[in-house]
């Protein structure tokens, strides 16, 4: 591998020396960027310090804190960022345990170098095609898309993080905006199953134990009801860089949305009550609010420009 401003720069996380400088020495030769760190807590530093890593390759058993605890972190903080766990066999089971929390790939210790090579190297390829698929998305100028679903087909919570995720490779807002968003996309699902083609009361949901559990038997037992599991639900979505448009129709009676709305198409903040979480989440997230005469086609816009309480940002 040639040298290069681009070379991949990677972080050697082992609190053994002899470990460090033979990685570092072999990946510096092959014109890698390299920095080594004696711990988690010293990785963890590096990390936050502005430092741009493409790959960390770092041991299990580390002073400190653990490298399954840098993993976590990193997963946390830096989900592209691919983690390689060096391990020895006494640790294989967590290694491998691990690779379900998120690390991209582990080498058992004693290793040799050209299987370490060609580890990195194919982990370094899945995150660059992955870095090249996501640069499609923030390219994307216009998506729109139609959905049609049964009531017992229709799983709100997919359905939102797959609505958010195209927003997020769009850099439509920061993560905590985008994961509000992926709520408020979850709740008006929600209430398009329960409250319009279930026609369940949102009351029994915010009273005893007892009438929650009277809820969540009845939903289940209308579910299993042709007359209600077979209605639709069509969901539409569009975006583009600057504004969202999302419109939910049931097949549900509708109700009288004019009380909870105002004349700017926001939700107003006065007798929510019935309505619980959801109409709150959407009256501090959403811009505008347009109901059909029935109430039952909800669309909510959005203008990235516009902070939570709908002003210009």
């Amino acid at each position: 591998m040639s040298t290069s401003a681009a070379a991949p720069h990677i972080l050697v996380v082992d609190d053994e020396e002899m470990i460090i400088d033979l990685l570092g020495d072999y990946f510096s030769g092959l014109g890698y960027g390299v920095s080594v760190a004696a711990s988690a807590e010293e990785a963890i530093e590096k990390l936050n310090n502005g430092n741009t890593f493409n790959l960390i390759l770092t041991d299990v058993n580390l002073p400190g804190r653990s490298g399954l605890e840098l993993l976590k972190i990193v997963a946390e903080t830096k989900d592209d960022l691919p983690v390689i766990l060096l391990t020895g066999l006494k640790t294989l089971d967590t290694a491998v345990s691990a690779l379900k929390s998120g690390a991209s790939d582990y080498i058992t210790k004693p290793f040799d170098l050209i299987t370490v090579r060609k580890i990195v190297e194919k982990v370094l390829y899945k995150r660059t095609k992955s870095l090249k698929k996501d640069k499609v998305y923030e390219n994307l100028q216009h998506l729109k898309a139609h959905f049609q679903f049964t009531t017992s087909e229709m799983n709100p919570g997919i359905l939102a993080k797959e609505l958010s995720m195209f927003l997020q490779k769009m850099h439509f807002g920061t993560e905590d905006e985008i994961r509000q968003f992926e709520l408020a996309f979850t709740e008006t699902f929600i209430n398009a199953v329960e409250h319009g083609n279930l026609e369940l009361s949102s009351k029994s949901k915010e009273s005893s134990i007892l009438e929650i559990t009277e809820f969540e038997e009845e939903k289940e037992r209308r579910l299993n009801d042709p007359a209600f599991a077979e209605r639709q639900i069509a969901v539409s979505f569009e975006c583009n860089p600057e504004l969202f448009c999302l419109t939910v129709k049931d097949d549900g009676p509708g109700f009288d949305w004019k009380r909870f709305t105002n004349q700017a198409h926001r939700i107003s903040g006065a007798s929510l009550d019935p309505h619980g979480r959801g109409f709150m989440i959407i009256r501090h997230l959403i811009d505008e609010v347009h109901f059909n005469p029935a109430g039952n086609v909800i669309t909510l816009i959005k203008n990235r420009m516009t902070n939570s309480e709908g002003q210009p940002g």
